[in-house]
């Protein structure tokens, strides 16, 4: 062993410093793998949901059946569907093969880099991202994502309304289908209307933007009716695409579902005419209610559509958790996390970072609390009570029997839950509006409500009769009771139940 001079050590340093920077450089040259590009992935899916249809009485394949079809691993053929990582060419061949489908050329290509998707996002100067979130950790909605993408970009539809309670992942899906779409548009602009932003200042800012793109004085009209004029030229003479998210911010609460509120008329006639008037652009809208509008507009063979976003299955929860940490549980156990919650991606992403603070991942622990409680969170707790006080007298008074009832119910049963005869008249109109409100959903003739809204429900009711018993002011327990005469066993034993018993 010898010491080496300061002329070898530099010689040295300068070797190293070269061989590392030819490491670096030629990163970018290296096989990334493949993933499947839009139209490669719309051929697969197309393939998959026919031979669902064919084989399978229409059902979804499992991933385990995928597995099996196409002797890929489970977390390959995951991989394949997702798009979000990458897999040899062969495996996307299998999968192909599986379908009867020859995979070409057009069908695959070298992923984006996070890094490079968001370069791109903030340099291209016909594109105003506003306050679009990030989307680098996306799970699911594949199908979401494919009936969205032939709405907008094959059949042109003008206005397409995403809708789903809140935290069910509207604005992040708005956001990844723009970015897929993004090159079939030549402006794009999202807008948030969190804050309920005027509709004159609104487009002004949008006009702003797409005038500057255009190449034109960005000379904006004084009144309402000349900026909607302004803005629907733009739209017939460039294909944009337009987002408008949060768009629930603009219409009223009460008995007036899907109408805009006072004051805010003008974006009634903003959907109105960007729904009826031809032009070759989509706005896509994001709401936890659907307007008046896109309801009239709408249909199979109109260019107004809407989707009603549902939450995320056992799997795709269960891989939106892993991000949080290491969890455990049973196949059993998941599946049952995922259907109490609906599937929420935001009711999911709390609730593991609360299993993992209190319950160090165990998922069997987090359901030793249910009879207390703990299962409704208080972000989620106040995220539901968001949505409850925007509800009518009667919407609430159906909200509460169908807790009671805890179960689905017809609109039979309903009816002849509800005492007063003024409810009687509105239940129609109300059980219309909680659909529209996306708080209840409806299977064949039965209404129902998730778990996780039932429990909320459940427990408002318990405080607010405790309440009524602790002051003597007796009016709601009038017209309501927590447990029907003709309940099942188990509805009796509830731990809502026997809490309000308790008190009483």
């Amino acid at each position: 062993m010898y010491a080496l001079s300061s002329v070898e050590n530099l010689s040295l340093e300068k070797s190293n410093r070269r061989s590392t920077t030819a490491k670096f450089s030629s990163k970018p040259k290296r096989n990334r793998g493949v993933i499947l590009t839009l139209h490669g992935w719309d051929k697969l899916q197309a393939a998959k949901t026919q031979a669902e249809f064919d084989e399978n009485y229409g059902n979804r394949f499992t991933l385990e059946e995928l597995s099996d079809r196409t002797s890929l691993a489970l977390h390959t053929i995951t991989k394949v569907l997702k798009r979000t990582d990458s897999v040899d060419k062969q495996s996307l061949q299998y999968a192909f093969r599986a379908f009867g489908l020859e995979l070409s050329k057009s069908d695959y290509t070298h992923p984006t880099s996070r890094f490079e998707e968001w370069e791109t996002r903030q340099e291209n100067p016909q594109q105003d991202w506003g306050e679009a979130a990030d989307v680098s950790q996306f799970y699911g909605r594949e199908e979401e994502l494919f009936q969205l993408r032939q709405w907008s970009v094959e059949e042109h539809c003008r206005l397409v309304a995403l809708l789903g309670i809140g935290g069910i992942g509207k604005s992040t899906l708005a956001v990844k289908l723009a970015l897929q779409i993004q090159t079939g548009f030549e402006i794009v602009v999202w807008r948030s209307l969190r804050n309920a932003p005027p509709l004159e200042e609104l487009l002004e800012s949008i006009l702003s933007f797409v005038l500057r793109v255009r190449g034109e004085e960005p000379v904006i009209p004084s009144s309402l009716d000349g900026r909607l004029s302004k803005l629907m030229e733009c739209l017939r003479s460039s294909r944009c695409l337009l987002i408008l998210d949060n768009a629930e911010t603009i219409l009223s609460s009460g008995e007036r579902a899907g109408q805009c509120r006072d004051g805010y008329e003008g974006y009634s006639q903003l959907l109105q005419s960007v729904g009826e008037v031809p032009h070759q652009s989509c706005l896509l809208l994001t709401s936890r209610e659907k307007p008046r509008e896109i309801a009239l507009l709408e249909g199979e063979k109109s260019k107004v559509r809407s989707l009603a976003l549902k939450g995320l299955n056992a799997e795709q929860g269960r891989e939106l958790f892993q991000q949080k940490g290491q969890f455990t549980g049973s196949e059993a156990e998941w599946s049952r996390l995922s259907k109490y919650y609906g599937g929420n991606p935001l009711a999911l992403k709390l609730v593991a970072a609360a299993t993992q603070a209190l319950f160090n991942g165990t998922i069997a622990s987090l359901f030793k609390y249910e009879q207390q409680g703990v299962l409704v969170f208080e972000h989620i707790r106040d995220l539901l009570e968001g949505h409850f006080n925007r509800l009518s007298a009667v919407e609430q008074e159906v909200m509460y029997w169908m807790a009671i009832s805890r179960e689905p119910v017809s609109l039979t049963e309903l009816e002849k839950d509800i005492v007063t005869v003024a409810s009687k008249r509105k239940l129609l109109e109300a059980v219309n509006s909680l659909l529209i409100r996306s708080l209840i959903e409806k299977d064949g003739e039965y209404f129902w409500v998730q778990p996780v809204v039932m429990e909320y429900v459940t427990q408002r009711l318990v405080e607010q009769d405790c309440n009524e018993i602790e002051t003597q002011q007796i009016e709601h327990l009038r017209s309501h009771t927590l447990v029907k005469a003709q309940a099942k066993n188990y509805v009796r034993e509830l731990p809502e139940i026997q809490l309000w018993r308790a008190s009483a």
